[in-house]
């Protein structure tokens, strides 16, 4: 949506990070990835076909992120596939697909499902499919169990970003929208990592 689509009434609020700050951003969110993934990351995920899904399913996140911080939206030719290649992964892995797609429909549906509440609320978007469709991404590729780490974990970066936009000046008529992209991003891959162990 260009800015002159944008009309004075429009609930969706500007997302938009200016491409500088979003390539700091995920050059960070990169750096954490990489922090997390050796000190959590356990043999199931380094070692032969699990290695290459890592590599994969952070590269995904990551893009998703950039994405999502420039623009405000997470695309369906992205997280539609995470979907499906969670499944898939899941059942040449170790057959555990029943659990991909179980945390798949379940993270789909928490998400949805909170939207849906906010905006009959508030009269106004508040969460978007496209996080729907990336935390059910991601419940393919941890399984049902883990759902609650990645929200747990998301729910806690999403937190420490909306202070640093609260501190930041803004006009009192302003409806500042923060993308939870990549806080969701970051839920899934340190649950991907964790491999659930760590929180057991």
């Amino acid at each position: 949506m260009s800015d002159a689509d944008r009309a004075p009434l429009d609930p969706f609020p500007d997302v938009r990070v200016r491409p500088q700050i979003a390539l700091l951003l995920i050059t960070g969110l990169s750096v954490v990835f990489a922090t997390v993934f050796v000190g959590l990351a356990s043999p199931a995920r380094t070692q032969g076909i699990a290695l290459y899904a890592s590599f994969g399913l952070g590269t995904s996140l990551l893009v998703l992120s950039y994405i999502d911080l420039r623009t405000g939206l997470l695309l369906d030719i992205i997280t539609l596939p995470l979907i499906v290649s969670g499944i898939a992964f899941a059942w040449f892995s170790d057959g555990s697909w029943r659990f991909a797609m179980g945390g798949a429909a379940l993270g789909y549906v928490l998400i949805a499902g909170l939207g849906y509440v906010w905006r009959q609320m508030r009269g106004y978007e508040g969460i978007g499919l496209g996080d729907a469709k990336l935390l059910a991404a991601g419940g393919a590729w941890v399984g049902i169990a883990m759902l609650p780490v990645i929200l747990l974990v998301a729910s806690g970066a999403g937190l420490i970003g909306a202070v640093f936009v609260a501190l930041k000046p803004q006009n009192n008529e302003d409806r500042v929208a923060i993308p939870f992209g990549p806080a969701l991003a970051f839920g899934i891959w340190t649950a991907w990592c964790a491999d659930g162990f760590v929180f057991l």
